[in-house]
């Protein structure tokens, strides 16, 4: 029989470069994603996150993070929609 995979804290990485977000969150045993099933972010500075900072998640769940590539960027931030927050494991 399968045991349950243990929940552990979702950190919150908003305001840190991509790189070091994508690392703490592979520290805390969850998976690092762009929005929209895009690889994992490589630049820019994480704007929104989901789940939200300090919400449960099973280790090995996906985190969501948005990203922009700083003041001045043509890059334009698209959060997610409800439907899709509502979709995301909690």
């Amino acid at each position: 029989m399968r045991g349950r995979r243990p929940v552990t804290e979702v950190p919150d990485v908003v305001g840190l470069g991509a790189e070091d977000a994508c690392d703490i969150v592979r520290r805390a045993g969850l998976v690092p994603r762009g929005p929209e099933g895009e690889p994992e972010p490589a630049s820019g500075v994480v704007v929104a996150q989901a789940p939200i900072a300090t919400a449960g998640a099973v280790q090995g769940s996906e985190v969501v993070l948005w990203t922009q590539l700083g003041r001045g960027s043509s890059a334009d931030l698209t959060p997610p929609t409800p439907t899709e927050s509502a979709l995301l494991p909690a």
